[in-house]
């Protein structure tokens, strides 16, 4: 996997789970309550004003704690070690230095060097673990011991997010037609770190993450559902029909536009 796509994936997937962490211990006002300076807070939101000013706010529109630098992350883990951070990641300092590191390869002026191998190897190696450490302790939640792989976030191209604590199924209040092209990134992790292959249902299986489909007429309706799932390449999987987790999303899909206005 590309080092650049990795140490984002991971990123996110941390700060996502850090927020659902958050969430259910302290509510959703966490972030009045989350301990960390109102400035630092402000930080995250001006930072994601900007972004959206450079482009169209979408439906789904990202938490602010997607444009927290990650020593606000660490910061936040060593505020609440002891409400579920402990179990997860189970020693704080080795935990900060794993973070660092991802922050350290995040930096501009590092992204534009080339790595030197055992460069690639100790940021696979730290978001491996990391990520292993999170998908683990949500399959023991979920069904009381490490379980299959797991979809960590959905994004699409027209902004809408699924992540994880929300419902399987997200409607997106968005409506498309017969031809649109609709790209989706998924987010996942292997309690084994092994390879995953991903799948908008009734296509093909791909070993890449970002997966691309173009809306056609069987797919019309007012609830048009679109099923993303993930398998690893182990022999048995989670469900019966082959697959180990799966998110759906819904669209109005309205029949291909008239290329001719009518005529009056």
């Amino acid at each position: 996997m590309e080092i650049a796509r990795e140490l984002k994936d991971t990123s996110n997937a941390l700060r996502e789970f850090v927020a659902s962490v958050l969430d259910r211990n302290l509510g959703v006002d966490w972030l009045i309550e989350c301990g960390l300076p109102e400035e630092r807070i402000e930080a995250w939101r001006r930072k994601k004003a900007g972004a959206e000013a450079q482009v169209m706010p979408m439906a789904g529109a990202e938490h602010p704690i997607f444009f927290a630098p990650l020593e606000d992350i660490a910061e936040l883990l060593k505020i609440h070690w002891d409400t579920e951070f402990y179990a997860v990641f189970g020693d704080l300092e080795t935990t900060v230095v794993f973070i660092r590191t991802l922050e350290k390869y995040l930096d501009p002026d590092m992204a534009r060097r080339e790595l030197f191998i055992f460069q690639k190897h100790l940021v696979l190696g730290v978001s491996g673990e990391l990520r292993a450490r999170i998908i683990a302790y949500r399959s023991m939640l979920e069904v009381g011991k490490e379980g299959f792989p797991r979809i960590e976030s959905v994004k699409d191209s027209f902004g809408n997010l699924w992540t994880v604590g929300k419902p399987m199924r997200i409607k997106t209040n968005s409506t498309l037609r017969v031809g649109d092209v609709v790209e989706y990134i998924i987010t996942a992790s292997d309690p084994e770190q092994e390879p995953l292959q991903y799948r908008i249902l009734g296509y093909k299986w791909e070993s890449s993450n970002i997966l691309r489909l173009v809306i056609d007429e069987k797919m019309v309706g007012k609830d048009g559902k679109v099923n993303l799932t993930i398998r690893s390449n182990r022999k048995f999987h989670a469900y019966p029909l082959g697959y180990d987790d799966r998110v759906v999303f819904e669209y109005q899909i309205l029949p291909r536009e008239l290329s001719f206005a009518k005529k009056t």
